[in-house]
């Protein structure tokens, strides 16, 4: 009987260590943190395009459009993109949060790119 008792009690506790794990709000927390840093990044990279203008990027060399873009990467968030065959960089570093915004022009495709500093 007792061999019963303490299977049932065993049975409880994995039961309510499982129940606590499989309910922790932890997970839903950073996914609802990394889709807020997301938007975050897609609108300034939005912003970005309406300061500049797709004119200016349609006009200006890969080369001057991947010099603005690391102009504005600071400690927090870094820019980069691909004009068309040319990349302005490395990509990103795998896990941080990242926002893409791709707009097909004439001549080519352009694709901007803006990730979170990651944090260490």
């Amino acid at each position: 009987m007792r061999f019963v008792d303490l299977a049932i009690a065993a049975l409880i506790g994995i039961s309510s260590i499982a129940g606590l794990v499989a309910f922790s709000p932890r997970q839903g927390d950073d996914a609802s943190n990394s889709l807020a840093v997301e938007t975050q990044l897609r609108d300034e990279l939005v912003s970005v395009l309406q300061q500049k203008g797709i004119v200016w990027f349609m006009q200006s060399s890969p080369t001057a459009s991947c010099e603005y873009l690391r102009g504005l990467s600071n400690s927090s968030v870094s820019f980069s993109g691909a004009i068309g065959p040319y990349s302005c960089g490395p990509p990103p570093p795998p896990g941080v949060p990242l926002a893409e915004l791709n707009v097909t022009l004439t001549p080519y495709q352009v694709s901007l790119e803006a990730w979170a500093a990651a944090s260490g």
